[in-house]
């Protein structure tokens, strides 16, 4: 069994603790600002800039 601090934030559409390969969205005002690959269909780092779907439904 895996201790998980109450306290550590929360990140992702999961809303889950940080693990694993994760990406920063560039939204200047993104809520979430990290996501896990696994949770946004990503296999390997994106080339350039990189936006989550609510960023980038309001550009």
């Amino acid at each position: 069994e895996i201790d998980i601090d109450p306290n550590e934030p929360k990140y992702c559409y999961c809303n889950q603790v940080s693990f694993g390969d994760m990406v920063a969205c560039d939204g200047d005002n993104c809520e979430k600002e990290w996501f896990h690959y696994v949770c946004v269909g990503l296999a390997e780092p994106p080339v350039g800039k990189w936006y989550c779907d609510d960023c980038s439904a309001e550009e």
